[in-house]
C-alpha cells in the first residue's frame, strides 16, 4: 500500500479559538486549575482543536480518553483509559471473603486525583475527555470528584461534546460545572477565508472567490463535509465550468465517494463501519473475507475516509470520523448489515459479540434471549446494573413471548431506576401489562425522585400482588426489603421491622441484599425502641470494626450512628471513621452517605472540631457526584456546628439556607428537622434565641414527630430548650426538659447539658440557690465526654456564682470554661468568659492567653491541623481527597505565616492552639463511662449571648451548648 493519504488532521483556521486556550495554559502553568469545554456539532473539528492545542502546548502530560457510545454503559471505561495512559490502573475493594461490593465512584475519583498529583512532578497536565455525551456515568462521577478538588494543581482539562449542553445529563453538566475557573468555546463551521485554506491543505490547488463562495454557501463551512467532497476521489472539482451541484449531507457526500470505490473496498469499508474498531489490518481482511486487504483498504485511506497506521505491527486501520461511519452504515440494506455483524461476532471478543449476534437477528430467538438474561444476572450480582439492563433490553428486543419480553425490560428499568438512562425507559414499563414487577419498578423510579408518598403506594400495591402469587415469593421479598428502606426514610419503624424482617425469613434475598436488610431492621429497631435496641440488632458484626468485611459498610456505619445516639461517643467516632475508611478504599455506602453528618455531629460534640470541618466537607464533597439530594440538609447541618461555635457567622448562615432551600423542596420530614437545627444554631450565635424557638418550634409536641425524629431527640430537643428559656417561656421549656430526660438515661454526654438547662431554668424562675445546687451536683456528677455542654455548665455556673458574691469559685469555674473554648478556638465564648471573668476582678488573678491564631484559609487550617497529628504529606493529601503538590503549597503558605521552617515547629505550634497557657486541674469523675477513651472525655462547646435582645425582649441568661442532628 501506498503511503500516501489524507493526514489524520488537516487543521486550519480557528486562530481565535486557539489564542483563547493558549491564555488559559498560561494560567494553569501557573497553577490555576481550568475547564475548557469544546462544544460543536458532529464532525465540526472538536477532536481537531484539542489535538492542535496540545501539539503547540510543549511540556504538558496529556491524559487522553474517548467516549464511546457503544460503551457507553462500561463502568469506569473512560478513568480506565486515563489511568492507562498514566501507567495505572483502576482500584479494587479489599474483601475479607466471598465477592465484595463494586468500586465506588468515590473511591475512584479519589484514586484518580491522586494519580494526577502524581503527573504534576514534571510541569502541567491536561486532560481529554473526548465525546462527554457517551461517557459511562461512573467516569463521570468520578472525574467531577477528581476535579471540584484541585485547587493549586495546575491542571486543565478539556471536554468535548455534542451540542447543546441542555441536551446533556445531569452527571454531565454537573462534570462541567466542576470547576471554578472554566472557558466554553463554540465551535461553527469554518470561514470562507478557512475553507481556502482547507482547500490549500488538501491540495486541491488555488481556488478563486467565487469557488469558495459556492463551496461555503453549500457546505455552511463544515469541515468534515468539505474535507470529504475536496477528498481524492470525490469526483467534485470545484475549479470547473458548470460546477455540479453539491450532495445535500455529508452522508449523501460519503455515498458518492462509495459508488466509484472498487466493490472490494466498499466492502472492506462496510465491514469496518459494522466492527466500529480500530483494528489490525489482517483482521479486517478475514472479517471482510478480501483477498488482499492492503489493496481494498488504499482507495478508502487515499479519500480521505479511513485512517492507518503503517508504522505499527499490525498496521490498524479504523474510520476517521463517526459520521463517516454512520453514513456507511446507513447505505447497507438490513440484509448487509445483518449478514456482516454475523461474521463480525465470530471475529472480536465474547463480551463484544453479544451485540453483534443480535443485530444478526431478523426474527425473535428465545434460545439467544435466554442467555442474555443469564448474562444479565450475572452482571447484576458482580455490581454491574448498567451493562445488566443494556444485556436485558437486547434480550427483550429479540423475546418472542411478550410476557418475557416484558419481564425483562421491566428488570431492566429496575436496573436502571437510579440511573439518568431510568428515565428513558418510564414510557415504556407504564405501557408494559399491569403486574407486580411493573409497580415496583414504578416504585423505585418515584423514589429516586425523592417522591416517598407514592412509592410507598406503589411498592405496596405490587408487594401485595406479588404475595398472592406463589410463584413470585422472590420479588415479594425483594420488594418487601425495598419498601422497608422506604420506611426508614419516612420514620415508621415498626412497619419497617414487620416487612424486613419478613423479607429476611422468606431466604430469597441474595447475600448482599440481606446484609442491607439486616441494617435496615436495626434502623426500623432504632426507630421504635432506641439506638441500643438497634446495636443488640446489629450484634452479628464482629466488635473489631477492623474485622468486619466491607461489604458490611452500610451496617458497621449505622452501628457508629447508633453508639452516637446511645451517648457513646468514643465507639460512635470509631465505627464511623472504619466505615468512612472502607468508602476511600472503595467500598459503597448502599443505604446512603450520611455517616459523614454523623461523624461530623460525634466530633463536634467529642470536641474535634478540626475534625468536624474535614468530616462535614468530605461528606459535601461525596454529595456532589450523586443525585440523592435528600442528605444535603444533615451535610449543611453538620457543616454549619463549627463555623456557628467560632463565630463564622456568614459561614453558618450560608450552610442554613442551603440546607433550608433543599429540604423545603422534598417529601422528607428528618430532613426538614435538619435545615430548622441548622437555623437555630445561626439564632445561638446570634443570641436570637426566639429564633431558635421559632425554627424548633414545629417539633415541640411529641405529636409531630415520627421515628427518626423521637431517636433523634437528644440531638435537637438541647437546642429547642435552650430557645425556650432564653426566651422566657418557662413551662414550655419544662416540658421539653422533661422530654429529654425521659429519653437520655444512659446518654452520658447529656448530663452537663441537662444540669445546665434544668440550672438556667430554675434562675429565670427565681431560685438561684436551687440553680446553684443544680449546677453543682451537675459538676460533681455528670460526665466530661462532651466539651462543648461541660464548657455551658461552667460558664452558667461561674456566672451565677459572680452574681451572688462568690467572686473565686466563679473566677475558678470561668477560667475553666475558658480553656475549654481556648482549646476549641470558639471565639464568641471566649469573648463571654473574659468579660465574666473581668466583672469579677479577682486579686492577682494570672491572664489567660493563648497563641495567637494566624490569619489561615481554611484549607490551610485543615492541612496545619493534620500535620498537627503526625500525618505526613501523602496521608494528608488523602485525607483532604487534595494532590500532594496542593499540601506543599499550602504548607508554603503556613510556615510564612506562623514563622516557622519546618514540620516539627509546626506540630508544637498547632499544639499551642489547642492548649491554654494553663492546663485545666485534673479531676476524677465519678460518673466517666467504662472504658470511655481520653479523647471521648472532651468537651464540645456551642454559643452564648448574655445580653442579647429580640423585639425589644432583654436576653440576659446564658445562650446554652447547642447540638446538631442527624
Amino acid at each position: 500500500m501506498q503511503d500516501r493519504h489524507v493526514p489524520l488532521d488537516v487543521f486550519v483556521g480557528r486562530a481565535a479559538e486557539l489564542a483563547r486556550v493558549a491564555e488559559v495554559v498560561t494560567r494553569v502553568e501557573a497553577g490555576q486549575p481550568w475547564l475548557v469545554a469544546i462544544e460543536g456539532e458532529l464532525g465540526m473539528g472538536k477532536t481537531a482543536l484539542a489535538r492542535r492545542f496540545l501539539a503547540r502546548a510543549s511540556g504538558i502530560k496529556v491524559l487522553w480518553a474517548r467516549a464511546d457510545q457503544a460503551e457507553a454503559d462500561l463502568d469506569f471505561g473512560i478513568v480506565d483509559q486515563l489511568l492507562r495512559a498514566a501507567g495505572d490502573a483502576l482500584p479494587t475493594v479489599p474483601s475479607t471473603g466471598g465477592a465484595g461490593p463494586a468500586v465506588s465512584s468515590f473511591a475512584v475519583g479519589a484514586h484518580l486525583l491522586e494519580v494526577v498529583g502524581d503527573q504534576q512532578g514534571t510541569g502541567a497536565v491536561a486532560i481529554v475527555l473526548d465525546d462527554l455525551q457517551w461517557a459511562d456515568r461512573r467516569s463521570v462521577e468520578a472525574l467531577t470528584f477528581m476535579l471540584r478538588r484541585l485547587s493549586v494543581d495546575p491542571v486543565v482539562t478539556l471536554v468535548t461534546y455534542r451540542g447543546p449542553s441542555d441536551r446533556l445529563d445531569e452527571a454531565a453538566q454537573r462534570l462541567l460545572r466542576s470547576v471554578e475557573n472554566r472557558m466554553h468555546v463554540q465551535l461553527g463551521g469554518l470561514g470562507p477565508d478557512e475553507v481556502a485554506a482547507l482547500a490549500a491543505a488538501l491540495e486541491v490547488g488555488p481556488l478563486d472567490d467565487e469557488a469558495v463562495q459556492w463551496l461555503y454557501r453549500g457546505t455552511g463551512g463544515h469541515p468534515l463535509y468539505l474535507q470529504t467532497l475536496l477528498s481524492e476521489g470525490s469526483g467534485f472539482d470545484p475549479r470547473a465550468p458548470g460546477r455540479l451541484a453539491l450532495p445535500r449531507s455529508l452522508a449523501a457526500a460519503v455515498a458518492e465517494h462509495l459508488r466509484v470505490l472498487p466493490p472490494e473496498t466498499r466492502g472492506i469499508l462496510e465491514m469496518l463501519s459494522v466492527l466500529n474498531l480500530r483494528l489490525p489490518l489482517v483482521q479486517l481482511g478475514e472479517a471482510a473475507q478480501a483477498g488482499s486487504p492492503g489493496a481494498a483498504i488504499e482507495p478508502a485511506v487515499a479519500a480521505g475516509l479511513v485512517d492507518w497506521w503503517p508504522d505499527e505491527p499490525t498496521c490498524p486501520v479504523q474510520i476517521r470520523h463517526a459520521l463517516v461511519r454512520e453514513a456507511i452504515y446507513a447505505g447497507m440494506t438490513a440484509a448487509r448489515r445483518r449478514e456482516l455483524h454475523a461474521r463480525a461476532a465470530l471475529v472480536v471478543a465474547e463480551s463484544a459479540s453479544w451485540e453483534h449476534r443480535v443485530a444478526a437477528m431478523d426474527r425473535p430467538d428465545e434460545a439467544l434471549a435466554a442467555e442474555l438474561e443469564r448474562l444479565a444476572r450475572e452482571e447484576a450480582a458482580g455490581f454491574r446494573p448498567v451493562l445488566a439492563a443494556t444485556h436485558l433490553r437486547w434480550a427483550a428486543d429479540i423475546s418472542p413471548a411478550r410476557a418475557d419480553r416484558e419481564r425483562r425490560l421491566l428488570t431492566a428499568a429496575l436496573y436502571l431506576a437510579d440511573e439518568t438512562q431510568g428515565v428513558t425507559l418510564r414510557p415504556a414499563v407504564e405501557a408494559a401489562t399491569p403486574s407486580p414487577l411493573r409497580s415496583y419498578v414504578l416504585g423505585a423510579m418515584v423514589e429516586a425522585d425523592g417522591q416517598l408518598g407514592e412509592a410507598e403506594q406503589r411498592y405496596g400495591q405490587a408487594l401485595a400482588e406479588a404475595r398472592a402469587d406463589p410463584g413470585s415469593q422472590p420479588l415479594a421479598a425483594t420488594i418487601a426489603a425495598r419498601l422497608a428502606g422506604t420506611y426508614t426514610l419516612r420514620g415508621e419503624g415498626e412497619k419497617t421491622l414487620t416487612l424486613g424482617q419478613w423479607a429476611l425469613d422468606t431466604g430469597h434475598l441474595a447475600a448482599a441484599a440481606a446484609r442491607q436488610t439486616r441494617t435496615r431492621i436495626a434502623i426500623g429497631a432504632s426507630q421504635v425502641a432506641g439506638p441500643r435496641a438497634a446495636l443488640a440488632a446489629l450484634g452479628h458484626l464482629d466488635a473489631d470494626p477492623a474485622l468486619v468485611d466491607p461489604i458490611d459498610v452500610d451496617g458497621l456505619s449505622w452501628r457508629g450512628i447508633f453508639w452516637l445516639l446511645a451517648g457513646d461517643l468514643g465507639p460512635a467516632v470509631t465505627d464511623m471513621t472504619a466505615g468512612l475508611k472502607m468508602v476511600r478504599q472503595g467500598a459503597t455506602l448502599a443505604l446512603g452517605q450520611r455517616t459523614y453528618g454523623y461523624l461530623a455531629l460525634a466530633q463536634y460534640l467529642a470536641g474535634a472540631w478540626d475534625d468536624a470541618l474535614l468530616t462535614a466537607g468530605q461528606g459535601l464533597s461525596a454529595a456532589a457526584i450523586h443525585p440523592y439530594r435528600h442528605e444535603l440538609p444533615l451535610f449543611h447541618l453538620a457543616a454549619s456546628c463549627v463555623p456557628a461555635g467560632r463565630g463564622a457567622a456568614e459561614e453558618a448562615e450560608r450552610h442554613a439556607r442551603l440546607a433550608e432551600e433543599v429540604a423545603a423542596s422534598l417529601d422528607y420530614g428528618q430532613e426538614r428537622l435538619y435545615a430548622a437545627m441548622a437555623r437555630a444554631l445561626v439564632c445561638q450565635a446570634a443570641g436570637d434565641y426566639l429564633g431558635m424557638a421559632d425554627a424548633l418550634g414545629y417539633w415541640r409536641e411529641d405529636a409531630a414527630l415520627d421515628g427518626r425524629a423521637r431517636r433523634d431527640a437528644i440531638l435537637w430537643r438541647p437546642l429547642l430548650a435552650e430557645g425556650l428559656i432564653g426566651a422566657g417561656q418557662v413551662e414550655s421549656a419544662a416540658g421539653v426538659l422533661a422530654q429529654l430526660r425521659a429519653v437520655s438515661g444512659q446518654v452520658a454526654y447529656l448530663e452537663a447539658a441537662l444540669a445546665w438547662l434544668d440550672g438556667w431554668l430554675a434562675e429565670l424562675r427565681g431560685r438561684p440557690e436551687e440553680a446553684q445546687r443544680i449546677y453543682q451536683r451537675g459538676e460533681d456528677t455528670a460526665s466530661l465526654q462532651s466539651p462543648v455542654y461541660t464548657a455551658r455548665l461552667l460558664l452558667a455556673h461561674g456566672r451565677l456564682l459572680r452574681r451572688m458574691g462568690q467572686r473565686h469559685p466563679a473566677a475558678d469555674r470561668l477560667r475553666r470554661a475558658s480553656d475549654l473554648y481556648l482549646a476549641l478556638r470558639a471565639a464568641p465564648f471566649i469573648a463571654q468568659t473574659d468579660e465574666e471573668l473581668a466583672a469579677c476582678q479577682p486579686p492577682a488573678a494570672p491572664a489567660r492567653t493563648q497563641q495567637p491564631m494566624p490569619a489561615l484559609t481554611s484549607r490551610e487550617t485543615e492541612v496545619a491541623h493534620l500535620v498537627g497529628k503526625g500525618l505526613s504529606n501523602p496521608e494528608i493529601a488523602a485525607e483532604l481527597f487534595i494532590s500532594r503538590k496542593a499540601v506543599e503549597y499550602h504548607l508554603g503558605n503556613i510556615y510564612a505565616k506562623c514563622g516557622v521552617t519546618g514540620r516539627q515547629q509546626l506540630r508544637r505550634f498547632v499544639g499551642q492552639w489547642r492548649q491554654p497557657t494553663a492546663a485545666l486541674p485534673p479531676r476524677v469523675h465519678p460518673h466517666r463511662p467504662t472504658g470511655a477513651s481520653r479523647s471521648s472525655a472532651r468537651v464540645s462547646v456551642l454559643t452564648d449571648g448574655p445580653r442579647c435582645r429580640r423585639n425589644g425582649v432583654p436576653m440576659t441568661a446564658i445562650i446554652p451548648n447547642a447540638m446538631t442532628a442527624t
